[in-house]
């Protein structure tokens, strides 16, 4: 009592509570205080305790009164009007430690007291309202869980539609298949041509590359060698300085020979200076033409797809030129049937270019109808993922309720060895009870026959005396 996890409630809170939530109709109106304190009526606190096991484990008023088929006893009749207290009792010991009450007793349900009933069902009203909390937040977790099942169906369905849909447009119908075949045929001979033919030239390109950068690299080499002639002859020449006096024009015709020399060899240097940028430039133009080579590549085969189908479409008409050219030579003379064939022939021309409108059209259509897709594809996905990890989410939940389930069925087996303890020990009771109640009766049998025998003899006795 000391160490509570619950606090103990008035008895107004509680009476109010029994009514609106345990009891119903006249029971709940017939209950007042009185009923509870200062002395608590058996009758009234089964009745609590009977509805409050109705209420959590839904069990039906028969159970109550049913002797257990699976007990040996000998004489059931005995326990036919203990059998409503005695289950009331076990099934409340299996009740109260789920509200923290582990000390329920039998006298609990015979001979109830006030602060140990306000004290019980203080630990009852505690865990129905935890329950109840329980309860709402179960049922929305299963909404919720049954609302995500609801729209991950949906999205299943849309995502196979969609497929569908990706599957209906990515097929080529019979009609236009031999058209496709050679219209694919075309292109990959096209792709063929067109990348020989840049590989070709990029061989070649790659090919002067580099011979310009060898050409480069022998010509740094020369600089490099100058470089070092000059050095070792202006070595040369300071040394000879010190040990030979020249005359003045001398000097100045070697020191003009060395200038033309060195200018010699700067322009030689800018040249070479010159051509490498050339050669860079050439490089990066290479590599620029390179990339516009490949788009127009690709431009190229676009074009080239467009020509293919106009020449077929010009095949066909100069097919019918022709054919109405042969018409005219041989049917001059029917100016009728001339005219009759320019009608034909100008009604094909435009039926010829409805069909390149339509297959136009169609083709746009195909393009917008698979940009939706994808994007109606992108949406599912996204509400794919918020669904799993909702999903996540739940399965999470429920596991830790059924890891909560684990340890209230352990405790119930736990309680449910103690209670078959306890019935062990009634029955073992119960057992020397009906032994002693055997010889208290065989004793009693004796004694009355020996009394039998006494009034007997004396009524025997005196019926000789009379005589």
């Amino acid at each position: 009592m000391t160490t509570l996890t619950f606090p103990i409630q008035p008895t107004s809170s509680i009476v109010s509570f029994v009514k609106q939530h345990i009891l119903m109709g006249c029971e709940a109106k017939s209950l007042g205080k009185n009923d509870l304190v200062p002395n608590p009526k058996p009758e009234v606190i089964q009745k609590i305790y009977m509805r409050v096991l109705q209420l959590v484990f839904d069990y039906r008023p028969e159970q109550f009164y049913v002797v257990p088929m699976g007990l040996d006893l000998p004489y059931t009749e005995i326990y036919e009007g203990f059998a409503a207290l005695g289950t009331l009792s076990t099934l409340m010991e299996q009740f109260m430690p789920y509200c923290r009450v582990s000390d329920f007793c039998l006298s609990d349900v015979l001979d109830p007291k006030a602060k140990r009933t306000l004290y019980l069902l203080s630990g009852i009203v505690n865990y129905i309202h935890f329950r109840q909390y329980r309860q709402k937040d179960y049922m929305e977790h299963l909404s919720k869980y049954k609302a995500s099942l609801e729209s991950m169906h949906q999205l299943q369905k849309l995502n196979d539609e969609a497929q569908m849909k990706i599957e209906k447009l990515s097929t080529v119908p019979p009609e236009q298949q031999a058209e496709f075949k050679v219209i694919s045929t075309g292109v990959q001979e096209l792709q063929q041509t067109i990348n020989q033919e840049y590989q070709a030239k990029v061989v070649t390109l790659q090919e002067r590359i580099a011979q310009n950068k060898a050409i480069s690299a022998e010509k740094n080499k020369k600089l490099s060698q100058i470089r070092l002639d000059l050095a070792t002859m202006k070595e040369d020449q300071e040394r000879m300085k010190s040990q030979i006096i020249e005359s003045p024009e001398r000097r100045k015709n070697k020191m003009e020979k060395l200038r033309e020399n060195v200018m010699k060899l700067k322009r030689e240097q800018e040249e070479i200076n010159e051509r490498y940028e050339n050669y860079q430039d050439k490089i990066a133009f290479g590599i620029h033409w390179q990339l516009e080579v490949q788009s127009f590549c690709k431009k190229q085969q676009s074009k080239e797809a467009i020509l293919e189908k106009t020449k077929l479409i010009l095949a066909e008409i100069r097919n019918e030129e022709e054919q109405i050219a042969n018409d005219n030579n041989e049917l001059k003379s029917l100016a009728s049937e001339e005219l009759l064939s320019k009608r034909n022939v100008n009604q094909r021309k435009e039926k010829i270019i409805k069909l390149d409108t339509m297959l136009k059209k169609k083709r746009e259509d195909n393009e917008q109808r698979s940009q939706e897709v994808n994007k109606v594809y992108n949406c599912i996905q996204e509400k794919r993922g918020t669904v799993v990890e909702q999903m996540d989410q739940v399965q999470k939940k429920i596991k830790k309720v059924q890891l909560e389930r684990k340890h209230l069925l352990e405790s119930m087996e736990k309680e449910k060895m103690k209670s078959q303890e306890i019935i062990r020990n009634l029955k073992a009771g119960l057992d020397k009870y009906h032994e002693s109640l055997m010889k208290v009766r065989e004793r009693n049998a004796l004694q009355r026959r020996e009394k039998i025998a006494e009034l007997t003899r004396l009524m025997n006795r005196r019926k000789k005396t009379i005589e």
